[in-house]
């Protein structure tokens, strides 16, 4: 049976307690359909997606794999909608340490690509299915059908991001809004098409940096000595792709 008989409680694992589900979703009681996506959530984090088992979810909120699929039809349903809250999240602490940064465009711009590696590391387990969403399902189809175009969206939405900072720093400007999707980039791809070659390289080379520092041995766990190293190599990455970019 999916769920324990009416007018009794799930026996959840003693981990699941009100604290652990304060700090994970700010309520001390979130809905049921919650705690599958935010359990999950927490699990790939920790665990990486290759070790995830929705048996685990279901066995630790009390219930059986059926209840996952009454929610999620399936687990790359659960997957993709995980992925998708997870990438809206970390969209938001990349703006939000952007416009938290000294306002002129290098120091918005070299704030932006720190977030990047320093709030990519902590996504742990979802490094894989953020920057290889095509390759993290057993049917891709059926994670694509349930999270719609999100994958697509937030991947030209973080590009136009990056490029109209890319500009900012070009022209000495700071932009205070975003561009439509398809307008902007026809219009760039007119005017200055090395913009945009410049914000897919800062994404590439955060992402191969976010890899690295995500992997099974966590760099910055290791002794002080390795964890001043990678911090160096952060710092000479922002510095290494700003100063790439050409500025009249």
């Amino acid at each position: 049976m999916g769920r324990p008989p009416k007018g009794t409680r799930p026996v959840t694992d003693p981990s699941l307690t009100d604290d652990f589900w304060r700090d994970l979703t700010g309520q001390s009681e979130p809905a049921q359909r919650d705690q599958f996506l935010w359990l999950s959530i927490h699990l790939v984090r920790e665990l990486g997606l290759n070790q995830f088992k929705i048996t685990t979810v279901a066995k630790m909120l009390g219930y059986s794999v059926a209840m996952v699929n009454h929610h999620f039809g399936s687990r790359d349903g659960l997957i993709a909608e995980c992925a998708e809250r997870v990438h809206q999240n970390y969209s938001l602490e990349l703006i939000d340490a952007t416009e938290a940064a000294e306002r002129n465009p290098r120091a918005r711009l070299e704030a932006y690509i720190r977030a990047r590696v320093v709030c990519g590391r902590q996504l742990g387990g979802w490094t894989q299915v953020l920057n290889y969403p095509y390759h993290s399902f057993e049917s891709p189809a059926i994670a694509i059908s349930r999270s719609g175009d999100s994958f697509e969206n937030s991947f030209f939405r973080n590009l136009t991001y990056i490029t109209q900072l890319v500009l900012d720093l070009q022209q000495g400007t700071v932009s205070d809004t975003r561009p439509d999707r398809h307008a902007f980039a026809t219009e760039i791809m007119k005017r200055n098409p090395v913009a945009i070659f410049h914000a897919a390289n800062i994404g590439t080379a955060t992402a191969g940096a976010v890899m690295w520092m995500s992997g099974r041995m966590d760099v910055l766990t290791q002794p002080q000595e390795i964890v001043d190293l990678a911090n160096a190599a952060l710092e000479w990455q922002v510095g290494h792709l700003v100063d790439s970019i050409p500025v009249p």
